[in-house]
Formats: C-alpha cells, structure tokens, sequence
C-alpha cells in the first residue's frame, strides 16, 4: 500500500510506468516496411515485437488474440493511419505529467488508492486500454488518436471517437479506475457490466475535471427514454452485444450506449449522496457480479424514477 504523499513524489512516480514497447513497435515496422516477402514480414515482426514484448504486452497479445499476420495485414490495409499515427505515440510521455497528477488526485480522492504499473503498449486496433493481472495496458495506437491523424482507412465507429479524443488523459483515467475497482466476481449482468464501465467513465470525470467526451454520451443524453425502455428489458440478460464491444457492430447508433446507462445511474447516485467520499468509496467497492447489490445502487441513485 502507498500513502498519498508517496503517491505524489516524482521519484516513485517513474516506476509505474512502462513504454519500450512503443520503440520496439516502430523498430520492427521499419525493418518489415524493408521486406517483400509475407512469410519473411511476419517472421521478423514476430522477432523484433512480439518475441521481446514487456509483460503488460504479452499479456495484451493473449487477451486480444493478436498475432503477427494480423499486424501485417493491418500495415497494407491502413497505411495511412499507421503513418500519422506514429508521431502521436512516440511522443506519448509528453502526457506524464498529467497522468502523474492522475495518481495523486486518486489518492486524495479515494483512500483505498494503491497504484498501478501502466504499459503503454502499442495494439492492433482492439482497444484503447484494458486492465489485466492488475496493471493498467494502454493500446496507444488507439488512446493517441485524434482528428489530426489519418482515419479514412477505419470504420466510422473508430472515426467519430477520433474525432473528439483530446489525448490519452481520460482513457488512461477510465482504465486506473479499473484497476481499483472491485472487480473479484467473474460473472455478471447486463446491469453490473455498464456499470462497471460507466462508473470508470464518471470517477475519471471526477479525476480529471472534464466531462466525458464520447459519441455515447451525446446520443444517451439525448435518448435516455428510449435507452432506457430498451435496456431495462434486456438489463439482468447476460448478452451485452446490443450495448457494449459492439463497435465493429452496430450501425444505427453510436456503439458503446451501456456506458452511458452506467454513467448516468453513478453520477445520479453520487449527486444525490450527502456524504461524497463516501459515495465514492462505494461506488468503487460495488461488486458488479453481485445481483442484489448492483440492483440495490440503481433504487439509491434514483434514476428509474428520474426518467420517468
């Protein structure tokens, strides 16, 4: 456990975080940039990236299924993105400083506070970051991405996002606020999985002073009614493809409504708590894969009745 005060001094600050991939990312698509041969890109890619990842990649490869022939066969098909999107990550440390107060905010925030290793890592386009055996692993690729990079060569789910992100701060929040979530239960509803993700979305707001900005929370605060007459319905189901990781998906909407829902029912129950660090500690202690509790946070926040 760390205390606040060694949470904030710069010297410790340095060891939780982690870039070599992001160098041996671009070493290795220099030299298969250099190579005609397919076999021969994949093999060398494998060798200089895959085979030397840090363990927060490794662990990101196994979660994601990446494999070396999918990174290649991203770099003919998206050049252009790949191209305008390097300056952006070799350039990420420039972002520390603000992910350094990140950590000391949290512990002012939160006393159960104890901070994470991040990886900055460098994905094939399936996901912006994730928590795996509790460290915080950012898909810089996708984190750094804004509107100057070149994105006509992905989806239009990808392209809105881009769109808006303003750097790697809120997502790097998003994702440290997994990291101190109570997150023991491996199974869960529709209702525990959004607000999971929508309470990271909300205490990152807290963390950073700004509002999310998502296409999902536009749409959701526009569609809260129907949004809701819908997710009710399917909200204690197990199937959460109509309403999360469904980017690659869904085409009438924005993808990624549930963390609206789960947004909306945190930030109405912290509103309407007295006490706010109290309701900090237990939003951060929800058990998402407990049915009574989660259940029991919605009646608190009061938002069935808000909508109504």
């Amino acid at each position: 456990m760390f205390s606040a005060l060694s949470v904030a001094q710069k010297t410790d600050f340095n060891k939780y975080i982690e870039t070599s991939d992001i160098k041996k990312f671009w070493t290795a698509y220099d030299e298969v940039r250099k190579i005609n041969d397919l076999a021969e890109k994949i093999s060398t890619f494998q060798k200089l990236y895959v085979d030397k990842a840090t363990p927060g990649l490794r662990d990101f490869i196994q979660s994601r299924n990446f494999t070396s022939g999918q990174w290649i066969e991203s770099f003919e098909s998206k050049p252009k993105f790949w191209n305008s999107i390097r300056s952006k990550t070799e350039d990420i440390q420039k972002d520390f400083k603000n992910i350094e107060s990140l950590y000391q905010n949290f512990s002012q925030l939160y006393a159960g506070f104890s901070p994470p290793k991040i990886y900055f890592t460098i994905g094939n386009l399936k996901g912006g970051g994730t928590v795996i055996n509790g460290n915080l692993i950012i898909g810089s690729e996708l984190a750094a991405s804004d509107k100057t990079v070149d994105y006509s060569e992905l989806s239009k789910n990808y392209q809105d996002r881009m769109k808006i992100n303003s750097g790697v701060i809120f997502l790097t929040a998003h994702e440290l606020v997994h990291t101190q979530q109570n997150l023991k239960g491996t199974t869960t509803n529709l209702l525990g999985l959004c607000l999971k993700e929508g309470s990271a979305d909300f205490i990152a707001e807290l963390l950073t002073g700004k509002k999310v900005e998502a296409p999902y929370i536009e749409y959701g605060m526009q569609h809260q009614n129907s949004l809701w007459n819908n997710f009710q319905k399917e909200m204690n189901d197990e199937d959460f493809q109509n309403w999360l990781s469904n980017t690659a998906t869904i085409k009438d909407r924005p993808a990624d409504l549930g963390y609206f829902i789960g947004y909306i029912i945190t930030k109405r129950f912290y509103e309407r708590s007295k006490d706010k660090k109290s309701a900090v500690k237990t939003i951060m202690n929800l058990d998402f894969s407990n049915t009574a509790e989660t259940e029991s946070f919605l009646d608190k926040s009061g938002y069935k009745n808000d909508i109504k």
